[in-house]
């Protein structure tokens, strides 16, 4: 996720949560535990930002998404991280916003010049149009959005298409190309063509076809798990109408990776039980170049996507035995 990466702020409450449970205190007698947060990061990120944009003054900051969203919550403990700093913060909703003499006016009074995106450019601009405040106030620099609108290009699934398609390797160095193969999944945009499989050429809808097995179907612009469809769970009429639709509506396919799995406890109806979980960790990357912290999820559902109803967030730890 390239564009609005969620749960920094939700992973530091766990991590505190977690730090409270006496089964963590008996544990740390035993281990070095060390967390992994990540507001501070997204502070001297966004300031980092702003001052790179050219602004001088002490920002003032507007938490950007819809107020229905279900992360809403989040915004708060933002905003409450934030204002700890020393910072002024705001939660806005795209509709509360006017841009009159250069400047961005939250409710009409509050000039606002550090924007924190969370609202997706895709359904800003469908809902509220490109003549929208703050896309005029981004585009004429009155006021600094991070991640900007250049984002986009990375938050689209077809980015990674681009990557590992063979029509495309002479783009990169022989070491781009050995990261490329040994970290992005054969991926493809679905289309009516000819490609390359495991060094042979094939007909790639015919062949997606007879090895759905294998394959998952991504809608290129959705996030929250919308729109996947992954053929080994979708019978066959439903796989082969998900090809046909994904030749209207841009999609990519990727090529099924196994998920780990490890047993977690969980308390069900007052007793402990032990399931084995797939799990996958998100690494979180700052300033484009630094990677700290991660989005850690658990799921007994191959669907690993939280906003779908597919798995839990939990706080992730640095642990090593104590001597």
């Amino acid at each position: 996720n390239a564009e609005t990466p969620a749960a920094p702020a939700y992973n530091d409450i766990l991590s505190e949560v977690f730090y409270s449970l006496p089964i963590m205190r008996a544990f740390e007698r035993h281990y070095e535990v060390r967390p992994l947060p990540g507001r501070h990061h997204v502070l001297h990120a966004l300031l980092d930002a702003y001052h790179h944009w050219g602004g001088r003054d002490r920002p003032r900051i507007a938490i950007l998404d819809w107020r229905e969203v279900p992360t809403y919550s989040e915004f708060v403990l933002f905003q409450e991280y934030f204002e700890s700093q020393g910072f002024e913060c705001i939660i806005a909703d795209p509709r509360e916003f006017e841009y009159r003499d250069g400047q961005l006016l939250a409710d009409g009074i509050l000039p606002i010049n550090l924007i924190y995106k969370r609202v997706l450019i895709s359904e800003l601009v469908q809902r509220c149009g490109l003549d929208h405040a703050v896309i005029r106030a981004v585009s004429e620099h009155a006021a600094c959005m991070v991640n900007p609108f250049r984002c986009k290009i990375l938050h689209k699934k077809t980015s990674l298409a681009v990557l590992s398609d063979e029509a495309n390797r002479h783009l990169f160095t022989a070491d781009e190309a050995r990261a490329i193969d040994a970290y992005v999944p054969w991926t493809r945009t679905v289309a009516e063509r000819r490609t390359a499989f495991e060094g042979k050429e094939i007909d790639l809808l015919p062949f997606l076809s007879q090895r759905k097995d294998d394959f998952v179907l991504k809608p290129s612009d959705e996030y929250g798990g919308k729109g996947i469809v992954l053929g080994w769970e979708a019978d066959q009429a439903r796989w082969d109408a998900a090809l046909r639709a994904s030749l209207a509506d841009p999609a990519i396919v990727q090529q099924r990776v196994p998920l780990p799995s490890e047993p977690y406890p969980s308390l069900v109806e007052g007793t402990v039980q032990v399931y084995d979980r797939m799990l996958d960790t998100n690494p979180y990357i700052w300033y484009g170049d630094y990677m700290s912290g991660c989005l850690t999820r658990l799921s007994t559902a191959a669907l690993l996507n939280v906003t779908a109803g597919g798995g839990s967030t939990v706080p992730t730890f640095i642990i090593e035995k104590r001597t």
